[in-house]
């Protein structure tokens, strides 16, 4: 016997309503900062810029006095006499307050909420917020507080023998006139006065922020300079030591007598890697004269008869000169020199020449012999050319525009020369 089965329940699906959102909520991501840094969302207004917007409130304030004042028969002298002028005095008052709330709103929380987060819509919608209960306000207290009693209104009569009659005319036509519609003539006067307050402090906001993030990237740019600047430079200790080493290790291989004193001149030059070329600047002299310490660790690899084959020519300098110089600026090209050149050409394998003119121009030029290439064994692929990299880039560095860099190849030689401008 088949029992009918229950029709299986549908599932239930569960429909979620969105909640409405009310004003509150919709407002809440408009009213919070998200790109807008900490810092200059919550630094202290500049000084200057308070000067600047209450002395531009006390001369409005300063000008409308005077205008007051120089409507009276007479200037006040007593206190009765400054009765008539006390509510534009505290008019006045209320303008500044409003004029300074407005401002600083506009500084502290319209900006870095508006345009802060680049949404230019925004910024005009709140603006007009802000405007129009300070248009509204002033308004209304302006219209207020004018003494249309002292107002005195002049009206040309028509030439006739009845003067009274004439006057009486030219009243009753003046009143059957459409009245003047004050009040809002008021609100626009100080909606634009408020417009110009929210224009002024958006303007010096964003120009100061301008000027705050020019100087840092300037800072930044300094520092990057300088850290690249301090790599480089720690990259040139380890290429010297290595081909320091090398030149060491062909003498030990050959159980040359030298070696300890190829040593001892190593120490020498560490010495002054270490100690004395972690400035910015050396003085000329130090730098010739650990170039005068490198040449005479490569003279070691040299016969005693082969001593003249390296030369250095120093013109324009003294052992006290102090002109400045980057140091270890100009080793790596005495370093490739003796790297890739032909030490066995004679009678001069290496010739370098260093002159200082009377303007503080520098010339420095290495020239060395090449060997001819082997055209029956293949020369292995070594690494190098880390030396005139980092060259280039630290004279870019240190002096741009004002340094000439030349690398010539004529046959059997190389000759680079370097020119640094004063």
């Amino acid at each position: 016997m088949e029992v009918p089965l229950a029709p299986s329940a549908a599932p239930v699906v569960e429909e979620r309503v969105a909640p409405r959102l009310g004003w509150r909520a919709w407002l809440r991501p408009m009213l919070r900062s998200a790109n807008w840094s900490a810092t200059s969302e919550y630094s202290p207004i500049p000084r200057s810029v308070h000067v600047l917007l209450w002395l531009w409130l006390f001369a409005l304030d300063a000008l409308k006095l005077g205008t007051a004042l120089a409507a009276l028969p007479r200037f006040p002298d007593t206190a009765a006499g400054w009765q008539p002028v006390l509510p534009l005095l505290g008019r006045l008052l209320l303008e500044d307050m409003c004029g300074a709330l407005l401002f600083y709103l506009t500084w502290r929380w319209l900006i870095p909420r508006t345009l802060g987060r680049a949404r230019i819509m925004q910024y005009v919608a709140l603006a007009a917020l802000l405007v129009l209960p300070y248009a509204a306000l002033l308004g209304w207290v302006t219209t207020q507080t004018s003494r249309k009693s002292v107002q005195v209104s002049a009206y040309r009569a028509p030439a006739t023998t009845n003067k009274q009659k004439a006057v009486a005319e030219a009243i009753k036509e003046h009143k059957e006139k459409p009245p003047m519609p004050e009040f809002w003539m008021r609100i626009i006067s100080a909606g634009i006065i408020g417009a110009f307050i929210v224009g002024s402090s958006s303007a010096l906001r964003i120009t100061g922020d301008y000027i705050r993030g020019q100087r840092n990237r300037r800072e930044m740019e300094r520092q990057q300079l300088l850290t690249e600047l301090a790599m480089l430079k720690t990259q040139i200790n380890p290429h010297f030591l290595f081909n320091t080493l090398n030149n060491i290790y062909s003498l030990t291989s050959r159980k040359s007598d030298k070696a300890p004193e190829a040593v001892l001149r190593l120490a020498e030059i560490m010495r002054y890697l270490l100690y004395e070329s972690s400035t910015d600047t050396v003085p000329l002299s130090r730098e010739v004269a650990h170039l005068r310490s490198f040449l005479d660790l490569q003279r070691l690899r040299l016969s005693a008869s082969a001593q003249d084959a390296i030369q250095f020519d120093v013109t324009g300098t003294s052992p006290e000169c102090a002109h400045p110089i980057a140091p270890l600026l100009l080793l790596p090209l005495v370093e490739n020199a003796f790297k890739h050149g032909d030490l066995t050409a004679r009678p001069v394998a290496v010739h370098i020449s260093l002159v200082l003119a009377s303007d503080g121009l520098l010339r420095f030029s290495v020239l060395n012999h090449v060997a001819p290439a082997d055209a029956e064994r293949e020369l292995p692929k070594q690494p190098g050319g880390v030396g005139l990299v980092n060259l280039r880039r630290r004279l870019e560095l240190l002096y741009p525009g004002r340094y000439v860099l030349d690398v010539q190849s004529p046959p059997g030689q190389h000759l680079v020369t370097l020119v640094l401008l004063g």
